[in-house]
């Protein structure tokens, strides 16, 4: 194997483990919060989100070591067989299929993140919003 074939290899090997990470990723972010639906409402939105984003990343990022390789030996030869790939295209390929599945995470985790707001507290009814705004004639009868 030669230096480009290496490199194509090389490519195509971090677009395997990239898709991997991210899906322990989002696989992980939605273990995370129904574990522990009932403590997440303690801290506020932003907290809980980025405590569960930390717990996800650290549980992704441990997992994908050991499975990384398992995969990668499962997919040696499919995976790796076509030699006829330039550094560059593999290079691209490897690019635009991590892009793809960077969007399809982020989707995930706010559709997540939805459902679990959704959960935690109905939305405000009109009457008691905090933002509306009353009519002059209202405020002037005070």
């Amino acid at each position: 194997m030669d230096g480009m074939d290496q490199a194509a290899a090389s490519y195509r090997a971090g677009l395997i483990e990239a898709i991997i990470l991210l899906l322990l990723l989002i696989l992980a972010f939605g273990t995370v919060t129904l574990m522990a639906r009932d403590r997440w409402p303690a801290l506020g939105a932003t907290e809980s989100l980025l405590a569960r984003l930390a717990a996800a990343i650290l549980l992704a990022s441990v997992a994908v070591g050991g499975l990384s390789g398992v995969i990668l030996n499962l997919l040696q030869g499919p995976a790796f067989s076509d030699t006829s790939l330039s550094p560059v295209t593999s290079r691209n390929q490897a690019v635009l299929g991590i892009g793809l599945a960077l969007a399809v995470t982020i989707v995930g985790i706010i559709r997540i993140e939805m459902y679990q707001r959704r959960l935690l507290g109905p939305p405000a009814q009109e009457e008691d919003a905090d933002w509306k705004v009353e009519p002059p004639e209202a405020a002037g009868r005070r």
